[in-house]
């Protein structure tokens, strides 16, 4: 597994589409097609921003605080058909437990919280942006 950082949402030109970019400590960028739904919640909780009422991620994360567990970190683990899979690992008195998710939402819990996320190597050498090159990742969904 390779860490990434979100490094921006972009928009495009006709604002229907979203893309989250993940960067690799190797300055690789992996994008994401994601709803503006989304985009809207990682963005908010990127800038700390809060909504007048709980978003549903906001709602999660006061459920595991209840709980007692906590994110651990984020893992982007597949990519299959298009389709990006991930697993929001949660800590709860020393045992791990994962839990499937979108990476969108996955991604909009870990920056709310400052959770460490991470793609699995193969997600990344075979669809990240490397030195302006595209590798076939255009198109696929979080």
């Amino acid at each position: 597994m390779v860490e990434v950082f979100v490094e921006d949402i972009a928009i495009s030109g006709d604002d229907s589409q979203f893309l989250v970019l993940l960067r690799s400590d190797q300055d690789d960028i992996l994008p994401m097609v994601i709803d503006g739904v989304q985009a809207y919640a990682i963005s908010m909780g990127r800038s700390g921003e809060k909504a007048s009422r709980p978003l549903s991620h906001d709602l999660m994360l006061s459920m595991m605080e209840m709980l007692g567990a906590k994110i651990a970190r984020i893992e982007i683990t597949d990519l299959i058909e298009g389709i990006y899979f991930a697993m929001v690992v949660l800590e709860r008195s020393g045992v791990h437990l994962e839990v499937d998710a979108r990476p969108s939402d996955a991604l909009a819990l870990a920056v709310r919280v400052d959770a460490p996320v991470f793609v699995a190597e193969h997600v990344l050498e075979q669809n990240a942006l490397t030195d302006g090159l595209s590798s076939g990742s255009e198109g696929f969904e979080a």
